[in-house]
C-alpha cells in the first residue's frame, strides 16, 4: 500500500483540531473511524504463502512503452520499476489496452523490504507526534491500513515484487485526472468514493478495466495500488493461497531508472 503524505495525515489531524474547539467540553478530539476495506492484517496473517521464484525484471524492458515518474512523491528512497515477470506481462498486457496516446505511468514496483520498514517508522513516528492522545494499540491499527506493517511471514504488497502504484497520462505527460473535484490525498485515495466528477469517474474506470482485464486487483482504499499474486491479492480472489513473498536481498537485481521521455507530475 502506498504511504500517506505529510498534508494527508496533517489533514486528519486538523479535522480532529477542530472537533476538539468546537466542543469546550471536550478534553480529548475523538478517534477517527478505522476503515480497512476488507483487508484487515488478521485476515492476511493466516494467508500461505506458496512463493512461485519468478524473478524479479525490469518491466521497462518487458513494456518499454509504459512511462516512468521523474519525482518521487514521498520520501527520498530509492524506487524500483523491478516486478515479478507475471507483473510485468500482465501491465504490458494492460498498455496494450489503452486507447492510442494514453500511456501507464509507474510511481513504483518492489520495495526492499528494509525501505517499508524505514516508510513504515517514520510515518508512525509522524503520526505519533501529531497524535499524542492516541493509545499505541489504535496508533498501529491506524498506520496499518495506510502503510503495510514490515512483517516478513505476512510481507507488505511492494515488498513481494506483485505490486504497482500507477496512474495513467498522455502523451505529453500530462496526467489524467482521477480526483476532482477532491485534491489529491487519502479523502479522494478510494477507488468508489462519491462524489467524483465525471472525468474522474471515467478514468478510474478506465484504468480498472484494463487491469482487471490483465489479471491484476485493485486494493479498494487506494485507487492507484494494484497487485497480483501477493497475499492481498490471495485475500481479495478467494485464493488458498499467495505466489509471492517478500524478495530476499540477495535476489534483487541492478536497476537504473529509464530515460523520461515526456515530462511527468507527481501523483501518490
Amino acid at each position: 500500500m502506498a504511504t500517506p503524505t505529510s498534508d494527508e495525515l496533517q489533514h486528519e489531524s486538523d479535522v480532529l483540531a477542530e472537533l476538539s474547539e468546537d466542543d469546550p467540553n471536550s478534553e480529548t478530539p475523538a478517534l477517527p473511524i478505522i476503515d480497512d476495506f476488507g483487508e484487515p492484517l488478521d485476515k492476511l496473517i493466516p494467508l500461505a504463502i506458496r512463493d512461485n521464484l519468478e524473478p524479479l525484471v525490469d518491466i521497462f524492458e518487458v513494456c518499454p512503452e509504459l512511462r516512468w515518474m521523474a519525482d518521487s512523491p514521498r520520501f527520498d528512497f530509492p524506487r524500483y520499476g523491478l516486478g515479478r515477470l507475471t507483473l510485468a506481462n500482465q501491465l504490458a498486457h494492460a498498455q496494450s489496452l489503452l486507447p492510442k496516446g494514453l500511456y501507464l505511468q509507474i510511481v513504483g514496483v518492489f520495495r526492499p523490504f528494509a525501505t517499508q520498514k524505514a516508510m513504515y517508522d517514520i510515518v508512525k513516528e509522524e503520526t505519533r507526534k501529531k497524535h499524542p492522545h492516541w493509545s499505541e494499540e489504535f496508533l498501529t491499527q491506524y498506520i496499518n491500513v495506510f502503510s503495510a506493517p514490515p512483517i516478513w511471514d505476512t510481507p507488505p504488497p511492494h515488498t513481494t515484487g506483485g505490486a504497482v502504484d500507477l496512474g495513467i497520462v498522455t502523451e505529453d505527460g500530462q496526467r489524467l485526472d482521477f480526483v476532482s473535484p477532491y485534491e489529491m490525498g487519502w479523502d479522494s485515495a478510494p477507488m468508489k468514493i462519491g462524489g467524483l466528477s465525471a472525468e474522474a469517474r471515467r478514468n478510474r474506470l478506465l484504468l480498472s478495466e484494463v487491469l482487471t482485464a490483465s489479471g491484476l486487483t485493485n486494493f479498494p482504499g487506494e485507487w492507484w495500488h494494484w497487485s497480483y499474486g501477493e497475499p492481498g491479492w490471495a485475500l481479495r480472489g478467494n485464493h488458498a493461497f499467495a505466489l509471492y513473498g517478500a524478495v530476499p536481498d540477495d535476489q534483487i537485481p541492478d536497476w537504473t531508472p529509464p530515460p523520461i521521455k515526456q515530462h511527468s507530475e507527481t501523483m501518490v
